[in-house]
């Protein structure tokens, strides 16, 4: 009995192996440092972040309500401008609410232990640009939408909700 599910075994082993039956993640050495680069974390990761950012959207509604007024004070529609709220902490927020506020003080707000946000109006083309660089989901759902959108940027990703 043992030899036969040993010969099972080595048959399962020397079977030639197809494309989608190798691991996805691999340890990588860069630098002398192992890595572990794993596609399916990756996506975990990425659909929390998108998550959190509700939560992001939700701790500004005040700013939202500010920022759709000043968006019909001004007499720009939905195709024109977004409302954003950039963590400037966060690798893309952080360059985006660059350009948008370039040379702003950011550090004034962490001293007061607070976590630096720019929050505004913004021309919808150059964000909807900006989005396309790294996050094509969002950009793609921006594309797609037609009423006031609030862009959110923190936790490393974008999402995109209706104000």
């Amino acid at each position: 009995m043992a030899a036969h599910s040993q010969q099972k075994g080595v048959k399962a082993m020397s079977k030639r192996r197809k494309k989608d039956d190798y691991p996805r993640a691999v340890v990588r050495n860069i630098n002398g440092q192992l890595v572990l680069d794993d596609p399916d974390v990756m996506a975990v990761i990425q659909v929390v972040g998108k998550h959190n950012c509700k939560n992001t959207l939700e701790l500004n509604a005040d700013r939202v309500e500010h920022f759709k007024r000043r968006l019909a004070e001004r007499n720009m529609t939905a195709k024109q401008a977004v409302i954003v709220l950039l963590s400037v902490d966060d690798v893309h927020g952080g360059p985006l609410a660059d350009v948008l506020m370039p040379g702003y003080n950011w550090q004034e707000i962490r001293d007061r232990g607070e976590v630096p946000f720019a929050r505004g109006l913004a021309m919808r083309e150059g964000i909807q640009k900006a989005l396309g660089t790294f996050d094509k989901e969002a950009a793609t759902k921006l594309r797609g939408m037609t009423d006031v959108a609030v862009v959110v940027v923190d936790y490393g990703v974008a999402e995109v909700f209706a104000a």
